[in-house]
């Protein structure tokens, strides 16, 4: 506010601190006290070695008031636990209680043992101090985290707590610190209006890395929101098709998808272990949005409505059963409200998810994990041939494979069904020595070729102008990238970052070149 402030000397009431921190910092020093990340106990260190004493009184309204009464009579100095009635030097009782009260953070410091009835050795104390972990923001390591263990080991002679976690501080898209004053902050109840708490939820694990700080914004929020909705349909789904049935995982499953997703769902699990307990929940939240947006909803649920037509298929519902009431006890210290009311609509015991067993890991199957990623190269190049050259949506193609693996040839036999619904094909061939005809879309995998033929499903001609102006416009685009990059000055001046993005733009641009010369040399002249 640019207000003049005239420094004022005034008597106030001090802790002298030295004695106070020695023990504090062979605590952190011995491991009694750990700070995660491990780099903040350089922060805590550096405070605790320069600490000066410690003024605690405060000219406020609201506060504990300060233990000291003075003597009316004979100007006596009263420090005391219980209110004094008398002077002990006068005998007087003309007495006045110090008007200051104490720093907040003095009385903050007694917070972990003062809940539990300190002084008194209750039963509660007993059980609760010291705690396992402490969450806080790094900007108060000193101001509240010090102060605590301090008045810890003085008081009850142990540390408040084994572990403290020190957070990234919330900030804008901007990376400024969200506060009040800056008017920066969201509102978290008119984001729960909109989004609902488990989205805001999600999205702070999602941010919350081992950095100084986490970037807040409303579209991350919004990305949040539409997973938890991908979530929701997703159970709807299962639980149409299940019926009322909770068909129990049998011993060993044959499909290669439901062992390629059992066995994802494992890995899954170790690593969202893994990561938690290591306080790595961005991480965790990220293996988990990864397995249910990309293993079981990209991939698994669109085998398993191919497998669902037929009602005695009882494996793919019991594989969709067992992964639904596990993911939902994978999510429930992210997103609580969501995971609960999925769980009760399954009907699982007990009667809340809170309460039950985190999941543990099983074996994985490496070679179907390996099985399935051939697999999926094989759909994903049918699709981009699709999508490249306009072939219309419901336009039934027909699938050829050239390859010489025994096990490609047996993998695309067990599940032509599967890759004919996937990518809408009519026909799927596969053999070592295929001949494609005049007029096809090639593509080269990393174990087989792929050939689609294009006659009668797309306008040649047009489809041929069309990538012909769009090879043009790639062309102009990589020359005007590689004249930055060949360009000293922009080299010598130009930030990293925007280098880097350059360079980016190149590689895309070239693949993307590449690909446009295959598709027109595919549909021919």
């Amino acid at each position: 506010c640019d207000t003049p402030v005239e420094p004022l000397i005034s008597k106030q009431w001090f802790v002298r601190m030295k004695e106070l921190a020695a023990p504090a910092i062979a605590a952190v020093d011995s491991n009694k006290v750990q700070f995660i990340p491990k780099r903040w106990e350089n922060v805590y260190f550096e405070w605790m070695e320069k600490i000066k004493d410690w003024c605690i009184s405060r000219q406020l309204w609201w506060g504990h008031q300060i233990p000291v009464w003075y003597c009316q009579s004979c100007e006596e100095t009263i420090v005391s636990r219980e209110d004094p009635t008398c002077c002990p030097r006068c005998e007087s009782k003309k007495l006045a209680q110090d008007p200051d009260v104490l720093d907040t953070w003095f009385s903050s410091a007694l917070f972990p043992f003062s809940v539990m009835g300190w002084p008194e050795k209750t039963p509660e104390l007993e059980y609760f101090y010291p705690t396992s972990l402490l969450i806080t923001g790094f900007d108060i390591i000193f101001f509240w985290v010090a102060r605590m263990i301090m008045m810890g080991i003085h008081f009850v002679d142990k540390v408040p707590f084994r572990q403290v976690y020190i957070t990234p501080l919330v900030e804008d898209e901007h990376g400024i610190k969200m506060s009040s004053s800056r008017g920066n902050t969201i509102d978290p109840l008119e984001v729960k209006k909109i989004y609902g708490m488990d989205a805001l939820r999600f999205t702070l694990t999602q941010s919350s890395s081992k950095g100084r700080g986490m970037r807040l914004e409303v579209r991350n929020i919004e990305a949040s929101r539409n997973f938890l909705n991908k979530i929701w349909n997703m159970a709807r789904f299962i639980l149409m098709n299940l019926d009322d049935e909770r068909p129990q995982l049998p011993e060993s499953v044959n499909e290669l998808e439901d062992r390629f997703l059992l066995s994802r769902l494992a890995a899954t699990i170790q690593l969202v272990r893994n990561n938690i307990e290591s306080y790595n929940f961005n991480l965790a939240s990220e293996e988990l949005y990864s397995f249910i947006w990309h293993d079981f909803c990209d991939w698994y649920l669109e085998l398993a409505k191919v497998r669902l037509m037929s009602r005695e298929d009882r494996a793919v519902k019991a594989v969709l059963y067992h992964v639904l009431t596990t993911v939902v006890k994978l999510l429930h210290p992210f997103v609580p409200f969501i995971s609960e009311e999925i769980w009760h609509v399954l009907g699982e015991k007990p009667s809340s998810v809170s309460i039950t067993s985190f999941p543990k890991a099983t074996v994985r199957d490496e070679n179907a994990e390996a099985e399935m990623s051939v697999f999926k190269e094989l759909v994903n190049a049918a699709r981009m041939i699709r999508s490249e050259l306009n072939v219309p949506q419901k336009a039934s193609i027909e699938v050829l494979i050239k390859t010489d693996s025994a096990k490609v040839i047996d993998l695309v036999n067990q599940k032509t069904r599967a890759l004919c619904a996937l990518v809408c094909a009519r026909e799927v061939r596969i053999s070592d020595d295929l001949v494609p005809p005049a007029g096809a879309a090639r593509k080269v995998l990393s174990v087989a070729e792929m050939f689609i033929p294009l006659k009668g499903l797309i306008d040649v001609d047009a489809e041929r102008a069309r990538l012909s102006e769009e090879l043009a416009q790639m062309v102009t685009r990589l020359k005007k990238v590689e004249r930055n990059l060949a360009n000293e000055t922009f080299l010598g001046r130009a930030p990293e970052v925007i280098i880097a993005k350059e360079r980016a733009k190149q590689d895309e641009f070239s693949s993307r070149l590449s690909r446009l010369r295959e598709n027109l040399t595919a549909i021919g002249p």
